[in-house]
């Protein structure tokens, strides 16, 4: 039932089934209950985990017990990749988040695969290829977040309340996104990266010696942020 299982997994789904075979038979089963710690953030290990059943999150856990969730896994995904390459500590906390079922691999089993088919390091490539794109969106989501929300709460107290107009917005000077940025302790790149954004969004009105806002855009900015 493993190989029939492995076939579907894009990491391993170009392999003969003799290949499947070996994989099957070199891979240990774990399982876990919903809320049990996989490993946590930079413990030493190196195996590469296949989900065959359940749910899992990689998480942050800070010093108060609050979670961030990188990434979670469903059936079919694996996890433990970084560690397994570069043989450092792990990057995240991975949690159940509903009994699961895991095939655990071993750092050597899976680089003996990977000699006799380096097929299979083009698919693990190509899977941190789109978690790095991943990372790389969120961390440009969060940094929209903190520089977004810093801009506007400038903007709205530098508008002038009497300079409010029919469709809620408030007119203030305009100023460059140089001037902007250094008034947030920002760079104007990002500024101006959130000014396009904000004008995109409809939040946000430039012309000719002043700036548009709206009146509610703190609050749509932190909406946005909650959803």
């Amino acid at each position: 039932m493993l190989i029939q299982y492995l076939k579907q997994i894009p990491l391993f789904s170009h392999l003969k089934d003799t290949q499947l075979k070996e994989i099957a038979s070199r891979c240990t089963a774990a399982t876990f209950r919903r809320g049990a710690v996989i490993f946590n953030r930079t413990d030493m290990s190196t195996d590469l985990y296949i989900v065959n059943s359940g749910n899992l999150k990689a998480v942050l856990i800070d010093e108060d017990g609050g979670e961030m969730v990188l990434a979670r896994f469903g059936k079919g995904a694996f996890f433990g990749e970084l560690s397994l390459i570069d043989g450092k500590g792990r990057s995240a906390t991975i949690m159940a988040d509903a009994d699961s079922e895991l095939s655990v691999l071993k750092k050597d089993v899976f680089f003996d695969l990977v000699v006799k088919d380096p097929k299979i390091a083009i698919g693990l490539m190509t899977t941190l290829v789109e978690r790095l794109r991943g990372a790389d969106e969120m961390i440009e989501s969060l940094a929209f977040q903190e520089v977004g929300e810093r801009l506007v709460r400038l903007l709205l107290d530098g508008a002038a309340r009497d300079g409010r107009t029919a469709a809620g917005f408030l007119r203030r000077e305009k100023l460059t996104h140089k001037e902007l940025a250094s008034r947030i302790g920002s760079s104007r790149e990002a500024v101006s990266k959130c000014m396009k954004v904000l004008v995109a969004k409809g939040l946000v009105k430039e012309s000719e010696g002043h700036i548009l806002i709206a009146e509610n855009a703190l609050e749509q900015i932190k909406n946005r942020a909650a959803s």
